[in-house]
């Protein structure tokens, strides 16, 4: 890993930090690349990075990304659709993938028999890029379901939420309290404006033993790797994601 400063503790230059290292592991440079554009422009030359990508990497310019990506001796992507999504976007440039899932506790997001008391849930960051104006265009064109928001947000969701009926705004929950709603869910609702590569929430919930998912589940590589593999494979590609990202970073 690297530092995000311009020099290191010792007084080393981050060129001269970096090409220190046998591997270089780089994932969401967004703030550097606002900050320190050069050290980009250094990290794209690396012949030893690897790159850990988390989003759709919107941020660099057509050229730094495809500097950046082509000259990685390893690219992991989240889901097949994430890398799949990223060749439509970008052009096929990407050397040396591996899918590996987000890593996801497994002892805590799992299967139980319990009452479904809650019928529609989002849970998670409130952002419009997340959706949260598809949730309020479902409540008000379904008004005999009704929807828990748990979570948080850069604005006042009560105040958001208010004039909703069928939407009660709950907050923001611990990891254990997030496993227990989800256990006891009958429908999550996740409506994207984006392409998430992967989406936790939905892993989580699809780990819990939630079948409804509602909203744009195309855009969703969770939902699209569930569909693909079924529950027991995604279930150890969630539970061994750090694992399997490390056996495979030592291969190289």
């Amino acid at each position: 890993m690297f530092s995000t400063s311009s020099s290191t503790s010792g007084g080393l230059k981050i060129t001269d930090f970096l090409s220190s290292y046998d591997l270089v592991i780089n994932s969401n440079l967004e703030a550097i690349s606002k900050i320190s554009p050069e050290k980009i422009n250094y990290i794209t030359r690396l012949p030893n990075s690897v790159r850990l990508e988390h989003d759709s990497c919107s941020y660099l310019d057509p050229q730094t990304r495809e500097n950046l990506f082509s000259n990685c001796v390893k690219t992991f992507f989240l889901s097949e659709f994430h890398h799949s999504f990223f060749r439509d976007l970008y052009g096929d440039f990407f050397k040396n993938v591996e899918i590996v899932y987000d890593p996801i506790d497994t002892e805590v997001f799992t299967k139980t028999q319990s009452e479904k008391i809650y019928d529609v849930v989002y849970c998670g960051y409130l952002h419009p890029l997340k959706g949260v104006n598809n949730l309020i265009h479902f409540a008000r064109n379904n008004p005999d379901r009704n929807i828990s928001v748990f979570g948080w947000g850069d604005t006042n969701p009560e105040t958001f939420f208010g004039k909703e009926t069928n939407i009660e705004f709950k907050g923001a929950k611990s990891l254990e309290e997030v496993a227990s709603i989800f256990k006891q869910t009958q429908a999550i609702f996740h409506s994207p404006i984006v392409n998430e590569p992967f989406c936790r929430m939905v892993g989580e919930a699809l780990l819990c033993g939630v079948e409804e998912i509602i909203g744009a589940t195309d855009k969703i590589g969770a939902c699209l790797e569930f569909e693909k593999v079924g529950y027991d494979k995604f279930k150890e590609g969630c539970g061994n994601a750090a694992e399997t990202f490390w056996s495979k970073i030592k291969k190289i």
